[in-house]
């Protein structure tokens, strides 16, 4: 079983806001980056002792605390605490398994927003799903990701340190925008993966289909699938999002997020095309197996009406009559066989005419 349906779920059947990690088991430490900036300035802190976090009142600079692992659930609590995130979204945050989904919180002071992260594994020819969650307030944005190898967010640090782009000049809520609009962009690097695989398989399939493509075909619409259920809730929570007015987003970057909505539409045009083309090469693997049985089962008949005059001729001349006068005859042996090769010739001759062969 893939590791991602392998999850914890100790907090069935307790309390609302009680945090309990929920998902897939992780052996590595927390991280913690904070990163401040405006136009004319950038610092970024690693941070070992949560005292560390500034207070994201103070100051002009844009404040970004970025959390790499929740499976600490002490860690995410002591940072809502400091931020004043309610537990409610704190339970979120550690649910690996909540869909997209966007809420305003602490009298719209606060707005949570939840949805996931896909990269495309190569070896597995899986996809890999991450859980990310944000808390935006005035001039400060909070970013909690699941453990991995790779900071998904290193692109927009990246510009962010390089002071290229409109991301130094722009508000906390331009840096969201700007790190869902990198997660929608993966989107569709894992699409274009999939359409070759697909494109893959179609060649072989009409080449020579066999069973191993047809197993592939079943992997591939799993996971186009999971996909789906995955990014499908993202379309509504962003028009959701973009009709809600809200304080905390600008009218500026509400007319980016239309372009993240319009990304995630097309996602989701493409995954449905690709499952319509997944159920198109299942069909065209059962019509090659079907087409391939066919030319079996004719080549066998052709060679069963071939010999069964062969076999009649036979039948007859094996019968132990000795009233028979071919038997006697010098050349009947030479005979016999000059009229079943004739026979054999005359029917392929009539076959390829008809062509059956």
């Amino acid at each position: 079983m893939s590791k991602r349906f392998q999850v914890n779920n100790n907090n069935l059947g307790t309390s609302p806001g009680t945090l309990t990690y929920v998902g897939a088991e992780v052996s590595h430490e927390t991280t913690i980056s904070l990163i401040e900036y405006n136009d004319d300035f950038f610092q970024e802190t690693s941070i070992k002792n949560l005292g560390e976090c500034k207070n994201y009142e103070s100051g002009n600079n844009v404040v970004w605390l970025n959390v790499d692992g929740i499976h600490e659930a002490q860690v995410v609590e002591s940072i809502g605490g400091i931020y004043g995130i309610h537990p409610l979204v704190q339970e979120d945050i550690l649910n690996t398994q909540q869909k997209p989904k966007f809420e305003d919180y602490n009298e719209a002071e606060q707005l949570f927003v939840t949805f996931k992260m896909i990269e495309y594994n190569p070896y597995t020819h899986e996809i890999e799903i991450e859980h990310l969650s944000f808390v935006l307030g005035k001039g400060y944005l909070v970013t909690f990701q699941e453990e991995r190898s790779r900071d998904i967010f290193a692109n927009v640090l990246n510009r962010i340190k390089a002071s290229s782009g409109k991301t130094r000049r722009n508000d906390a809520d331009y840096l969201l925008y700007s790190l869902m609009d990198l997660v929608v962009d993966d989107y569709f690097k894992v699409l274009d993966k999939i359409a070759e695989n697909l494109e893959r398989l179609e060649e072989e399939i009409i080449k020579n289909a066999q069973q191993k493509s047809l197993n592939q075909l079943y992997s591939m619409k799993r996971e186009i699938m999971l996909m789906r259920k995955m990014i499908f809730p993202l379309r509504e929570m962003m028009i959701g999002l973009i009709r809600e007015e809200n304080e905390l987003i600008s009218p500026n970057t509400n007319l980016y997020m239309r372009d993240v909505q319009d990304h995630v539409s097309q996602v989701i045009e493409t995954i449905d095309s690709y499952r319509e083309l997944i159920t198109s090469l299942m069909d065209l693997y059962l019509s090659q197996v079907s087409n391939r049985m066919n030319n079996v089962m004719k080549v066998l008949t052709v060679i069963s009406v071939i010999f069964m005059p062969l076999t009649f001729v036979a039948g007859i001349y094996g019968m132990n009559f000795d009233n028979m006068p071919e038997l006697h005859w010098q050349y009947g042996y030479y005979a016999v066989w000059g009229i079943m090769i004739v026979l054999v010739i005359g029917m392929l001759f009539y076959f390829k005419r008809k062509q059956w062969i």
